[in-house]
């Protein structure tokens, strides 16, 4: 795997690498947020505050805004493992009859925010590691 990366990586920008994962990862962070809001908002929960439902949702989310939003490979790195939860929301979703369009929706945003994620956990850390080096010369 070590190899296969390497060669997937060597001759090409890793800053240009890293920014197309960048843009990944806000695409499908944006988006999930969108769909569990909206979905909370058009299909609310009977005997529960619709606000209280959003919040609850996307407060794992939410908690990753400063990290993605400054860029630090270690929280795009965590966000991966929250992403994963949503992915087994999405997939228990998918098998209720009326919510197979979100549960589907949601397993394949939560799929393109882990990898993404990942892949500028990757690709940013490179980046800086790069810089560093270059800087101590």
């Amino acid at each position: 795997m070590k190899k296969m990366m390497s060669r997937l990586e060597a001759g090409k920008d890793i800053n240009q690498l890293a920014e197309k994962s960048r843009i990944w990862v806000l695409f499908s962070f944006i988006g999930m947020f969108v769909l569990l809001t909206g979905n909370s908002i058009l299909f609310p929960t009977e005997g529960a505050r619709t606000w209280v439902i959003v919040l609850f949702q996307t407060l794992p989310l939410l908690l990753f805004i400063p990290g993605v939003w400054t860029r630090r490979p270690r929280s795009h790195a965590w966000l991966c493992f929250v992403s994963l939860l949503y992915f087994t929301q999405g997939v228990t979703q998918a098998f209720i009859p009326d919510h197979k369009i979100f549960g589907l929706t949601l397993s394949v945003l939560s799929i393109a925010l882990f990898s993404s994620a990942m892949m500028f956990s990757r690709w940013e850390s490179l980046r800086i590691r790069t810089n560093q080096n270059t800087e101590s010369e």
